[in-house]
C-alpha cells in the first residue's frame, strides 16, 4: 500500500453526483462512499461543495487532476503547479464499465475539482470553506 496517495478532493455541488458515480463506477468498492461530508463558506446548509479525503491507489492518482499550492510571504496562496489528470482515459474507462456519460461531463468535472495533497482543513482554509454542521 506505499504506493497510494493522499489526496483532498473537493468538489462542486453540482459536479457531486457525477463524481460519485464516476468514482463509484472506477472502483465499486472504494467509491461508492466518497464525497459524504458537505462544505459551504458559512459551515450552515446548503453544501455548496463536498470532500473527499484519503489514500487512492496508484491507477487513480493519475487519472485525476491535481494542483499544488504554497502560501507566499504575505500568507496568501499561490499556485505552484498542476497536473491535469487524464479526463479521457477515466471517460473511456467509465463508459467500458458501462456508466452513461459524455467526455464533456467528465471534462467539467475535472474542471471543477480542487484536488491536493493538502490536509482537509488546510484545503478548507484555502478554499474559504467549512464542515457544514448538522442541527443535533
Amino acid at each position: 500500500m506505499s504506493d497510494w496517495s493522499f489526496r483532498t478532493l473537493v468538489t462542486t455541488a453540482a459536479t457531486t453526483p457525477l463524481a460519485r458515480d464516476i468514482a463509484a463506477t472506477l472502483s465499486p468498492t472504494g467509491g461508492q462512499n466518497m464525497w459524504l461530508t458537505g462544505l459551504s463558506a458559512t459551515g450552515n446548509a446548503p453544501a455548496t461543495h463536498y470532500v473527499s479525503t484519503g489514500l487512492i491507489s496508484p491507477e487513480f492518482a493519475m487519472l485525476v487532476p491535481e494542483q499544488m499550492w504554497e502560501q507566499d510571504v504575505n500568507g496568501d496562496w499561490v499556485q505552484t503547479g498542476s497536473s491535469p489528470g487524464d479526463p479521457v482515459m477515466c471517460y473511456q474507462m467509465c463508459v467500458a464499465n458501462g456508466l452513461t456519460v459524455t467526455q464533456a461531463q467528465v471534462d467539467a468535472v475535472y474542471a471543477a475539482a480542487d484536488v491536493t495533497q493538502q490536509e482537509p482543513f488546510t484545503a478548507f482554509a484555502r478554499l474559504g470553506l467549512q464542515m457544514v454542521q448538522k442541527p443535533l
